[in-house]
């Protein structure tokens, strides 16, 4: 569980900060509310590995 939140985490709240980049670069609408949802499920991803922290061994 503890990979899966960690490797979720970083994805997606690298994606989240990217896609806006490489769309602009595309000269493509960008699709804001998805690198919203990607941002929020990122950060929820870190919350919840900091939050049980000690349950996950």
């Amino acid at each position: 569980m503890k990979k899966l939140l960690s490797w979720g985490g970083v994805a997606l709240l690298t994606t989240a900060i990217l896609d806006p980049l490489m769309y602009a670069m595309l000269d493509q609408p960008i699709p804001w509310l998805r690198d919203l949802l990607m941002l929020v499920a990122g950060a929820g991803c870190i919350y919840l590995l900091i939050r049980f922290r000690n349950e996950f061994n």
